[in-house]
């Protein structure tokens, strides 16, 4: 005769039942703790202003340390930071502008304001291309004859529809981004009386060869 076993196999499903009533039951008698902490926190003794006598510290706030650095306080430079002297636009650079100057500001220059003012600065970047309002171009008599200042102030709090760069660029890095915008303006309107004698003397001879194949393609 066969007896048939009265005692179930446990299946997974049984077993993962089971576990997530073990889970229920720990979250439960988890919570059941952290609920019975926050009496203790409503009612413990705290001090509620900052400079209440502390029986600890002297006071509740704690002194500040002697090495903290107070928020912008490192700004003082105001021809640095924001381009201006007294209030009034900056009308020169707050270090010497050397060509390892220019060349930093060559490099940002392309990084940060190409998309809008284009590789010469007239204007031309690729966002005008999408349909964004055409930006200024720096070739105008009004910005040709802009103190450096005024390009800084542009850079720190914005103008127009350009937002501030005061977080992307460093001062240094705007006062070489400007020096190049300069540099680019200059090129565009240099007298060839200003220039030094050897390119005065490079510039003569490629008119002089323009002239001649001029002279040879009318030959033929």
């Amino acid at each position: 005769m066969q007896y048939q076993n009265d005692v179930q196999p446990i299946t997974d499903r049984h077993l993962r039942g089971r576990l997530r009533a073990v889970g229920i039951l720990l979250g439960l008698m988890a919570a059941l703790v952290v609920l019975s902490g926050c009496g203790n926190l409503r009612d413990q003794p705290k001090l509620a202003k900052p400079f209440d006598a502390s029986p600890t510290f002297g006071r509740a706030a704690r002194n500040i340390l002697p090495e903290a650095v107070a928020v912008n306080s490192q700004r003082g430079d105001e021809h640095l930071y924001y381009g201006t002297v007294n209030g009034d636009y900056a009308t020169t650079y707050p270090f010497p502008v050397t060509l390892e100057v220019l060349q930093r500001g060559k490099t940002q220059y392309e990084v940060f304001c190409t998309p809008c003012h284009g590789y010469s600065g007239y204007g031309d970047g690729i966002v005008s291309l999408e349909g964004f309002p055409r930006p200024a171009s720096f070739h105008t008599d009004d910005l040709r004859t802009a103190p450096p200042g005024r390009i800084i102030q542009a850079m720190v709090v914005g103008k127009n529809a350009m937002y501030s760069y005061a977080t992307r660029v460093q001062p240094e890095d705007r006062w070489a981004i400007a020096a190049y915008i300069q540099a680019l303006q200059f090129s565009q309107y240099a007298e060839v009386d200003a220039l030094p004698v050897a390119l005065q003397e490079q510039l003569a001879a490629l008119a002089a060869e323009a002239k001649e194949a001029s002279r040879d393609n009318v030959s033929q």
